[in-house]
Order: C-alpha cells, then sequence, then structure tokens
C-alpha cells in the first residue's frame, strides 16, 4: 500500500525491494508447512492446489484490475490497485497467522490425541517436521549435493521464462491491443496456469514415480507458444496470442521441483540451505528473464507501461528465445536428475539384496526415528549402511513388482 505514496524512482525502487524481500519467503514458507503436514504421497496434490491459485487469483486480480481501471477519481489507477489490493493482503496475511499453526506439535485446534496422528502420518516421509536448531555440517552437504546443485539449475531455468512473463502485458499489447484489453487478454494465461498446475499435480498423484517426466512433458505447451510467439506472421495476433497462453504450462515444472525438494531433503538445516539456494537461483532467473527483454525504464511489473527498446518491439526475438532455452534446457535438467535418482535406487536395492526381513524392518524403524532426530538424507541409518540416498517413491513402473526395500525410502523422480 505505501507504493500508492511514491512519487519518486527512488520512492519505488525502495518499497520494490522492500516488497521483494518479504514476498520471497512465501514460497519456501509453503514448501515447509506441505513437507510438515503432508504425506509423501500427499504432497504432490497438495502443492498442485497452492500453487494453482497463482493462477486462479490471477485471474481474479485481472477482474479487479479491469474494473478498477474504470474508476474515476483524483487516485492514478495503479495507485488504487496497490491500496485495494494490499489491503486484501494484509487483512489475509493477519489471518492466515492466527489461523495456520507452526507445526502440528503445536497446533491449538487439534486435540492432543489428534496432534499425535498428525505427527505419525508423516513419519514415514522421515523429514521430521521442524527444528530450530541450526547444523554447520548441513550447509556444507547442502552446497555439495550434486541433486539440490540440479534442482537449483532447473530453479533458474524455470524463472528464465518466469521473468520474461512479466513482461507478458508487454508482449501482448505489443501484437495490437489496447491496454484494458491486454488485461482481459492476460486472464486466460492465469487461468490455464491453474489448470495446467492441477493437472500436473493429478498426473503426479497418478504416477508417483514420474514426477520428473510430468515435468519435462509439462514444458512441451511452452515450447509451442514460443515458437509461434516467434514464428508467425507478426498480423497474426491472435495466433501469437495464444503462443502467450501456451506458456501457462510452465509453473507445472516448478511445483515439481518444490515438491521433490519437500520430499527428498532431510535434515532442518540443510533444507532451508536447499530451499535458499533453489529460490535465489529462481531470483537469478527472473533477473535474467527480465534483462532478456531490454527496456529503457521499468518502475515495476504493474505499474503503467513498460518502454521496449524499439528495434525489438514488438516481438522481442531475443527474450522469446532466451525463454524457449529455458524450457528446452528444463527438460535436459529434469532427465539428468532423474538418471541420479535411478541409479542411485538400482544401488539400493542391489544393496540390500540378502538382508532379511527383519533386518529390513529393523533398518525402516531406526529411519523413521533419525528422520525426527534432525539427521539428514545423507546420514540416515539407510543412507550410512548403503551409502545410498533416500526419501520417496523407487522409480520403478507400477507393474513392476515392489522389491522388499521399498518402505526404506528411496529417491522419488
Amino acid at each position: 500500500m505505501i507504493t500508492a505514496t511514491c512519487s519518486s524512482f527512488a520512492g519505488l525502487a525502495t518499497v520494490r525491494f522492500m516488497l521483494g524481500m518479504f514476498e520471497a519467503t512465501i514460497s519456501p514458507g509453503f514448501v515447509a508447512i506441505t513437507g510438515i503436514w503432508w504425506t509423501r504421497q500427499e504432497q504432490a496434490s497438495r502443492s498442485a492446489i497452492w500453487v494453482s491459485f497463482l493462477g486462479f487469483f490471477g485471474t481474479i486480480g485481472g477482474l479487479i484490475t479491469f474494473g478498477i481501471g474504470h474508476i474515476e477519481g483524483s487516485l492514478a489507477t495503479w495507485k488504487l490497485i496497490f491500496l485495494i489490493l494490499g489491503a486484501f493482503t494484509i487483512v489475509w496475511g493477519v489471518l492466515f497467522v492466527i489461523v495456520v499453526p507452526d507445526n502440528p506439535a503445536t497446533c491449538k485446534w487439534l486435540t492432543q490425541e489428534e496432534r499425535v496422528v498428525a505427527i505419525q502420518r508423516v513419519v514415514e516421509n522421515k523429514t521430521g517436521t521442524k527444528s530450530t536448531t541450526f547444523v554447520k555440517a548441513q550447509v556444507l552437504e547442502a552446497l555439495t549435493d550434486p541433486k539440490i546443485l540440479l534442482l537449483g539449475l532447473i530453479s533458474f531455468v524455470n524463472a528464465v521464462a518466469s521473468g520474461g512473463l512479466s513482461f507478458g502485458s508487454i508482449i501482448i499489447k505489443g501484437f495490437g491491443f489496447t491496454s484494458l484489453q491486454t488485461t482481459l487478454m492476460n486472464m486466460p494465461l492465469s487461468f490455464l496456469q491453474a489448470i495446467f498446475t492441477l493437472i500436473g499435480g493429478y498426473a503426479q498423484h497418478k504416477f508417483p514415480n514420474a514426477r520428473l517426466i510430468v515435468g519435462s512433458v509439462a514444458m512441451i505447451p511452452p515450447i509451442i507458444g514460443t515458437v509461434l510467439i516467434n514464428q508467425l506472421d507478426a498480423h497474426n495476433k491472435w495466433g501469437r496470442l495464444v503462443g502467450v497462453w501456451l506458456l501457462a504450462g510452465y509453473p507445472t515444472g516448478f511445483m515439481v521441483l518444490l515438491g521433490l525438494l519437500a520430499t527428498n531433503v532431510a535434515g532442518s538445516t540443510k533444507k532451508s540451505m536447499a530451499s535458499a539456494m533453489v529460490f535465489v537461483m529462481y531470483c537469478v532467473g527472473q533477473i535474467v528473464g527480465e534483462f532478456s527483454f531490454p527496456a529503457h525504464v521499468c518502475l515495476a511489473n504493474r505499474i503503467g507501461p513498460q518502454c521496449f527498446k524499439a528495434n525489438q518491439a514488438p516481438s522481442y526475438h531475443g527474450g522469446i528465445v532466451a525463454m524457449l532455452i529455458g524450457f528446452i534446457l528444463n527438460i535436459v535438467f529434469n532427465l539428468t536428475l532423474r538418471v541420479l535418482y535411478q541409479l542411485e535406487n538400482k544401488k539400493r536395492d542391489k544393496a540390500l539384496e540378502g538382508k532379511s526381513q527383519e533386518e529390513i524392518e529393523a533398518l525402516k524403524d531406526e529411519s523413521r526415528v533419525q528422520g525426527f532426530d534432525n539427521v539428514t538424507d545423507k546420514h540416515n541409518v539407510s543412507a550410512l549402511m548403503f551409502g545410498l540416498g533416500l526419501f520417496a517413491d523407487p522409480i520403478r513402473s507400477s507393474s513392476d513388482t515392489p522389491s522388499k526395500s521399498e518402505g526404506l525410502s528411496s529417491i522419488d523422480g
């Protein structure tokens, strides 16, 4: 809301920096909440729900913005947008703090028995609920884990496209639509983002051992979309607009990444560090994505028209190509990460050959206990014995016969 009081670039830049700083906690916080309250099997669908609301509220926000645009008064339209939506955000934030508990053990609206059940439900996750102890060794472990580094790279290339879509209004307006028409034409993009995300969440629930495949397939519509935007005739504004709408598939890939971050990383400090790495890379990707669309001046994504270099308008070829490269690299990194998961799962299954069911059950029990003792996935008893990664479902087809080591936790992909 303070943004509405700004009258200079310095003021807008300062407030925008503060806004970004506070917004930076949202996605990592939601990842943590998802991992604390729901089982591995449930997390994909739950993540899909909260990620999809970015699209749903983007659609509603488009309608609200369109309506605010018709308000006549002394205040500029962009100021009214920040005042109205800002007030709603503050109210919602207060309600969230009051209603949403820190973790199941301290939840005030659950009985003691229900708290125990809530904790027991996530025992098999082996990632615990919450610990405030900072462990330096876990920071180093996160920084040197190749799988976490790959998750960071996936986040980066996904964000390149997201940064480009921050200029989606300018791209659409460049097709020949008016400012208000552009607001309306942006709404299907937001709505399709929600639909793609929900479909992706359902696919992950239906095929739990193919999350990275789902994330890779989700990149196909955006790839087609970027080709349409760049290759169709400049006068074919509706065909190119369809290309913009097809970009809506990319958030599904980010949802898959969040799910893997929640289920395949253990240790409170390590998980926090991994989340920080992933979201820092996301922010860097957004910056790269925005610089792919050169601008003379850009005060904020939603403040008035933004000005691009005349020699790139209205196609902005360089930015669209950067997005295309990001989508393709997303698929490459997804499949590379999946191969790493497959190799570790195969080594684990081979290492468990000859173990009795009693030995495996004992390992499972100890692994569950360590999951609540702030032990990382690397140092969990199962990993110590076999030198393997843990956590989540094995990568094998649903028709395969489950191995007796499945409950010991393998890596999902």
